[in-house]
C-alpha cells in the first residue's frame, strides 16, 4: 500500500525537508561548532592549568627540600666559621690559649703577634709563643690546643732539657687561620 501524495503535499514535505536541513545547518554553524570550539579551548586551558599546578606542586616539594638544604648549609657554614673565622680576633685566641694553659698547669712566658702569610682562601697568622711547664703538662696543653674549635697548628717547636725542678721552657710558633672571603 503505497501512499500517494498530492503535488502540494509533496511541496510541503520538500519545503519541510529543506527547512529541516537549513535548521540543522544553522544549528551546527551557530550553536554546535562554537560550543565545540569553546569546549576544546576550555579543555586545553584546563590541561595547561593542570600542568602548571603539577609543576607548582613539584617546585613546592623542591622548595621544602631546598630550604632544608639551605638550613643545613647555614649550620655547616656557622660551624666552619667557628673553625676558620673571618676576623683575626687576637683577644679570643689569647683567651683560649690562657684558659688551656691554666687548665693544664702551663705558664705562658711570651705571646706576640707575628707575620701573616696570605694563601688562596685563607690567611695564616703566626704567633711566636713561649710556655713553661712539665713535659707531660706541655704535651697535654698541645694536645688540647689541637682539639680546640678554632684551627690551630704548631710549627718550629723546640723542647730543651728540663731544669732541676722538672720544668722546661718550650718555644714554638702557633699558627691560626683566618678566612679571606
Amino acid at each position: 500500500m503505497a501512499m500517494q501524495l498530492s503535488k502540494q503535499q509533496q511541496q510541503y514535505v520538500g519545503a519541510g525537508a529543506v527547512l529541516f536541513l537549513v535548521f540543522i545547518g544553522v544549528y551546527v554553524k551557530f550553536f554546535w561548532l562554537p560550543i565545540a570550539h569553546a569546549k576544546a579551548e576550555a579543555t586545553a586551558k584546563i590541561a595547561e592549568i593542570e600542568a602548571k599546578i603539577a609543576k607548582a606542586k613539584q617546585q613546592a616539594a623542591r622548595l621544602e627540600r631546598l630550604q632544608a638544604e639551605i638550613a643545613s648549609l647555614n649550620e655547616r657554614a656557622a660551624e666552619a666559621e667557628k673553625r676558620l673565622p673571618k676576623t683575626k680576633s687576637v683577644p679570643d685566641i689569647l683567651l683560649s690559649i690562657s684558659a688551656l694553659a691554666q687548665k693544664h698547669r702551663v705558664s705562658i712566658m711570651s705571646f706576640a703577634p707575628g707575620p701573616q702569610k696570605s694563601q688562596t682562601y685563607f690567611i695564616e697568622l703566626a704567633y711566636p709563643l713561649s710556655i713553661k711547664g712539665s713535659y707531660h703538662n706541655i704535651g697535654r696543653f698541645l694536645a688540647a690546643l689541637s682539639l680546640e674549635e678554632r684551627i690551630f697548628n704548631v710549627r718550629n717547636i723546640s723542647y730543651p732539657s728540663a731544669d732541676a725542678t722538672g720544668d722546661m721552657t718550650v718555644t714554638f710558633t702557633l699558627l691560626s687561620y683566618q678566612y679571606k672571603g
